[in-house]
């Protein structure tokens, strides 16, 4: 349990005259709770849906699948587990989900109040039972409040991002290690993955691009088969998992000599990110940061990349502060972030660099450490 993130709900809620709240979305349950679910085999037959988190005043209660409640449990999680797997019938998770719901809330068949809910991520058949369980509430939708609240992290927070990012560190240490002309792009994934887990001691969730040839001006995709030949870029994009919170690091590299024009691009790419990180520390806006970011590449001679210049990291991937187009969104300290500027030519190939950062009180601390041979 994050006591420092439930009293930031907490004063949320207040501020806004909720007195109770339905959690749903599986990002900011972890935020609260620590409590990471599986995600490498998708969606679960044995499950309703994601867990509930019901919030009222002091008073948490974790709606889960028992196979998982142990796991909160072990974090000082208060859990109502419903059991979704039987050996009578045809599995019923969505209906034993909501019974749970039903038993959780039984106890305020008399409640009048304002209840900020998650429906953006609240199943159907779950908000019937909210409806018939509050019937004297009044139901609020705060889909999207709850995220800027994130983006500023606890030390625990950054600590688990740290351990993430070393996972990514570690998968560009490995990948350097087998690049060469006659291995293959899946070859090489195996090589990475397996390096990482074994560190880890077991499972890392994980999504990645690792692609060679002139696919890597496509910005990004899964290892196939193709064979990397002489010359070739290869680029790996790998976004770890550890206790629920994400590190993301990417680099390009060459098998042999490159192209004179990726090699050119490789250094405006370079010196685009060591702009960005020049130019991060408290006050500066997300859209500003991106207009450095990407205007140094726009100078050079070079197409806008499609896709954004960083973005924040935490329980998912990808949130605030989002480093794109005039995002308003200020820096402060304890932010924690990526810049990945990027060049794509078709029909040659592409290559892209990033790095991760926390925001201090004047500037900011590199937390990745795989680019710094291209710096030396």
């Amino acid at each position: 349990m994050d006591e420092q993130n439930f009293a930031r709900l907490k004063d949320f809620l207040n501020a806004h005259g909720y007195e109770a709240a339905l959690i749903c979305n599986p990002a900011n349950i972890t935020w609260l709770t620590g409590y990471a679910p599986p995600i490498q085999t998708g969606p679960s037959p044995f499950e309703g849906g994601p867990a509930l988190g019901w919030l009222h005043r002091d008073e948490f209660t974790l709606i889960l699948n028992d196979w998982e409640s142990y796991a909160a449990s072990a974090l000082g999680v208060h859990v109502h587990p419903y059991s979704g797997f039987s050996l009578e019938g045809p599995l019923m998770g969505v209906q034993k989900q909501s019974q749970a719901l039903e038993e959780v809330l039984r106890g305020y068949t008399t409640f009048k109040g304002k209840v900020a809910v998650e429906m953006d991520f609240l199943p159907a058949a779950m908000y019937e039972v909210l409806k018939a369980s509050l019937p004297n509430a009044t139901f609020t939708p705060i889909q999207g409040q709850i995220a800027p609240l994130r983006s500023i992290k606890t030390e625990a927070e950054i600590q688990k991002i740290r351990a993430a990012l070393r996972f990514s560190d570690i998968a560009q240490e490995e990948i350097r290690k087998h690049i060469r002309s006659g291995v293959s792009e899946l070859e090489l994934w195996a090589a990475v993955k397996t390096r990482v887990e074994f560190e880890a001691g077991g499972r890392v969730p994980v999504l990645a691009d690792l692609v060679a040839g002139a696919r890597t001006a496509e910005v990004g995709g899964l290892p196939g088969n193709y064979i990397v030949q002489d010359g070739d870029p290869v680029m790996l994009d790998f976004v770890s998992r550890h206790e629920g919170y994400w590190g993301d690091n990417s680099a390009g590299y060459f098998a042999g000599a490159p192209h004179p024009e990726l090699e050119k691009a490789a250094q405006v790419v370079l010196q685009a990110l060591h702009r960005g990180r020049e130019a991060i520390k408290p006050g500066v806006k997300a859209g500003d940061l991106d207009a450095i970011v990407r205007g140094y590449v726009l100078q050079a001679g070079y197409e806008a990349y499609p896709h954004h210049s960083g973005h924040g990291l935490g329980t998912t991937f990808h949130e605030d502060p989002r480093i794109i187009p005039e995002y308003p969104m200020v820096l402060q300290p304890n932010m924690v972030m990526v810049l990945e500027p990027g060049v794509y030519l078709p029909g040659i190939g592409g290559v892209r660099f990033e790095d991760a950062y926390l925001v201090t009180q004047d500037g900011c601390e590199l937390l990745t450490n795989h680019l710094k041979e291209f710096w030396s």
